[in-house]
């Protein structure tokens, strides 16, 4: 149904402008980020000699958003139960970590070194706006 003119041209009496203006500034930042908080921390766990723990992909949030290894072989399982939008898995300070696009319902996994100790932090690419990152702690020996 179309929307008459003198209706479009104003809206309780304020320029259409003003109207747009706020409409589009309250668009803009809605879905920018996510506003939940991020969730809990992990520990590896050692499996055949390998360092492994699990991350899930679930509403724009890694679950742990904080993972604690030590320096060597680490795998990282990633569950995408999110109910939609694929993931991946980056540590950006070590590019070649990197677990690609997993949709919806399924895992994949990576196994890489952990560098010496400090923090690192992992990322979904795709979905860095909207805070979907977290912290790789890697501790001494």
């Amino acid at each position: 149904m179309p929307v008459p003119r003198r209706l479009i041209a104003t809206t309780a009496g304020l320029p259409l402008a003003f109207v747009l203006a706020g409409t589009l500034a309250a668009c803009s930042g809605s879905s920018s980020a996510n506003r939940q908080p991020h969730q809990g921390s992990g520990t590896a766990s050692v499996v055949n000699g390998v360092q492994q723990l699990t991350l899930h992909a679930s509403d724009f949030r890694f679950s742990p958003s904080m993972i604690t290894v030590h320096p060597g072989k680490v795998r990282i399982i990633l569950v995408n139960d999110g109910g939609g939008a694929p993931h991946n898995f980056q540590v950006p300070a070590f590019p070649a970590e990197f677990i690609p696009l997993t949709s919806n319902g399924q895992q994949k996994q990576a196994t890489f070194t952990a560098p010496a100790p400090g923090t690192y932090q992992f990322v979904c690419t795709i979905h860095l706006k909207q805070g979907m990152d977290g912290k790789l702690v890697v501790l001494p020996d």
